[in-house]
């Protein structure tokens, strides 16, 4: 198993732009892939073929490019929970070591972060 990499941040306009991302969404859910560089979170892929409901997003993982940066991923529940579902944790266990989900109303206070176990993390937002 490779080394799991820290993410200790992440920039408030990648938080706005997911914020942002999900309120267009809504009430499907919104799914991308998280980048960081030198531990903070820096930028989100979206990846063709991801497929969106109202009660779940796919992110389609075998478009993801081979890169070392993709640290996890990040998406939005149509409803005011931002803790994971079962099915969250399995994602998170199996892919990456950072993930964020945000919620009603998708604002800097409605997101929160996990690592790959689907325990609470903080981010500082820079």
């Amino acid at each position: 198993m490779s080394e799991k990499r820290k993410v200790w941040g992440i920039e408030a306009d990648v938080l706005d732009m997911v914020n942002d991302a999900a309120k267009g969404s809504f009430p499907h859910e919104f799914a991308a892939v998280l980048r960081a560089e030198k531990g903070i979170i820096t930028e989100i892929l979206l990846l063709p073929g991801s497929i969106s409901t109202e009660y779940s997003a796919t992110v389609t993982l075998h478009n993801l490019p081979i890169d070392l940066s993709v640290v996890g991923t990040v998406h939005s529940h149509p409803g005011p929970s931002n803790r994971p579902s079962e099915e969250d944790l399995h994602l998170f266990g199996s892919f990456g070591n950072t993930h964020i989900i945000t919620c009603l109303p998708f604002d800097m206070k409605s997101w929160r972060a996990y690592d790959w176990k689907g325990d609470a993390v903080e981010l500082e937002v820079l």
